[in-house]
């Protein structure tokens, strides 16, 4: 898997896209995204955070960039698969409450295996 790959994912029913990086060059993330898309923290070994394109077309979602392959671990997986389900979540105005949390864990699982079919290369173009 080349380092300047962003990956994406879509939904379905959501109205936002998720796009996977792994040690992808902030010159290959500023291309897609923009020219002022903030760096990786030198501290962090992943981030999750709103993008949205400008080419080919003007489309928002959630990046997900880990440092490295060794860092996709179960704990940080579930830590930016949190994070990008609630981005979602926020932008559809939606609400999870102790009556209403099935939707959320769906969609919180399906984030999880989207990283993981990243680090086990198993991405296919859908």
């Amino acid at each position: 898997m080349p380092n300047n790959t962003i990956f994406e994912f879509n939904p379905g029913i959501y109205p936002r896209l998720l796009w996977i990086t792994v040690g992808c060059p902030i010159e290959t993330i500023r291309e897609k995204f923009g020219k002022d898309f903030p760096d990786l923290d030198k501290d962090a070994c992943a981030d999750t955070c709103r993008a949205f394109t400008k080419t080919p077309k003007d489309r928002g979602g959630i990046l997900i960039r880990f440092r490295s392959k060794a860092e996709i671990t179960y704990e940080n997986v579930c830590h930016e698969a949190g994070h990008a389900a609630l981005e979602i979540f926020n932008y559809c105005e939606c609400a999870i409450t102790p009556d209403n949390q099935e939707l959320f864990t769906y969609l919180l699982g399906w984030v999880a295996k989207c990283c993981w079919k990243v680090k086990a290369n198993k991405v296919k173009d859908d």
